[in-house]
C-alpha cells in the first residue's frame, strides 16, 4: 500500500529542517563580522579595530555604527538613527545624531564613507569596499 501524499511531505520537511538550520547558522556567523578599508567590526563582541588597533567607541557611537553597517548603502533618517542608538523613548534634538556621526567619522576615518544625504540623514557607503 502506498504512503499518503501528506506523509511524504512531512518526511521531506523533516529532512529539510536540519539543512536549513545549518545554512542559517552558517550565514548568521558570517554576518557578525565586517571588514572594509582598514576597519574590522565584530558585531557579536561589540568591538571595532582600525589598522589592527582597537578603537574605543561610546555606547551611542557604537550603536550608530552598528546601525549604519547593518543598513549599509541605505539612507537612514536622523529619526531612525535616534531610535536605534537612543531608543524609542528618547526626546531630544536630531543634532545629537550629527554630533555623534562626526565623532564616529573622525575616530574611524570614515569622512567619505559616512555620507550626509541632504534633507534625509546619513548613509554608510561601502560600494566596492565590503
Amino acid at each position: 500500500m502506498a504512503e499518503p501524499a501528506y506523509q511524504k511531505e512531512v518526511c521531506f520537511v523533516e529532512e529539510l529542517k536540519p539543512r536549513v538550520h545549518h545554512l542559517l547558522r552558517r550565514t548568521n556567523r558570517k554576518l557578525t563580522e565586517y571588514r572594509f578599508k582598514d576597519l574590522q567590526i565584530d558585531l557579536r563582541a561589540h568591538r571595532v579595530w582600525r589598522a589592527g588597533v582597537e578603537v574605543d567607541l561610546t555606547l551611542r557611537e557604537y550603536a550608530l555604527l552598528e546601525t549604519l553597517v547593518i543598513n549599509r548603502n541605505i539612507a537612514l533618517t536622523r529619526g531612525q538613527l535616534l531610535t536605534a542608538a537612543w531608543g524609542y523613548d528618547y526626546i531630544g534634538e536630531s543634532r545629537t545624531v550629527d554630533v555623534h556621526i562626526n565623532r564616529v567619522r573622525r575616530k574611524l576615518g570614515l569622512q567619505h564613507e559616512i555620507q550626509t544625504v541632504f534633507k534625509v540623514g546619513y548613509r554608510l557607503n561601502t560600494r566596492g569596499t565590503l
